[in-house]
């Protein structure tokens, strides 16, 4: 036989490398992926924090901690809650230049929750100092600078 009927075939050793290049761009590309699939996790998980903050802020503009101490808030996923305490007594407003306010205003210090509502698990806790009013007198009804 001559050497070029010998040589039909592919060696073992050809198999066996052509095997460890496979599996070393595999193994690179299962790690890449799975890198990227933690990486879009973790930016969900920020998205959410990003959202729940958010909402967490604009329910502390529309509390008023004078009027209402503590309360509940419902939605489809969390349950938002918080309690308030006075930081100072409230004072009466004074108001330029017509004098006293119907209003007194006070400092309170306000611990925001936010629960899962499908396993009550806390998801984010923060304590604000927001400012509080109650109206403990009547509207002035005359005109300006005519009011008692």
């Amino acid at each position: 036989m001559s050497r070029a009927h010998q040589r039909r075939g592919i060696a073992l050793l050809e198999v066996i490398v052509a095997l460890v290049i496979v599996a070393t761009f595999g193994a690179a590309l299962f790690s890449w992926a799975g890198q990227t699939y933690r990486t879009a996790n973790r930016a969900v998980e920020l998205l959410d924090e990003a959202e729940i903050e958010r909402n967490l802020i604009e329910l502390s503009q529309a509390i008023n901690p004078a009027r209402q101490p503590q309360g509940k808030l419902q939605t489809e996923l969390y349950v938002y809650d918080w309690q308030s305490q006075a930081l100072r007594p409230p004072v009466n407003q004074i108001r330029h230049p017509m004098g006293l306010s119907p209003y007194q205003v006070g400092l309170y210090k306000v611990s925001l929750r936010v629960l899962r509502r499908a396993d009550q698990a806390l998801v984010l806790q923060r304590d604000l100092q927001l400012a509080g009013h109650l109206q403990t007198r009547a509207q002035p009804t005359g005109p300006f600078g005519l009011n008692p």
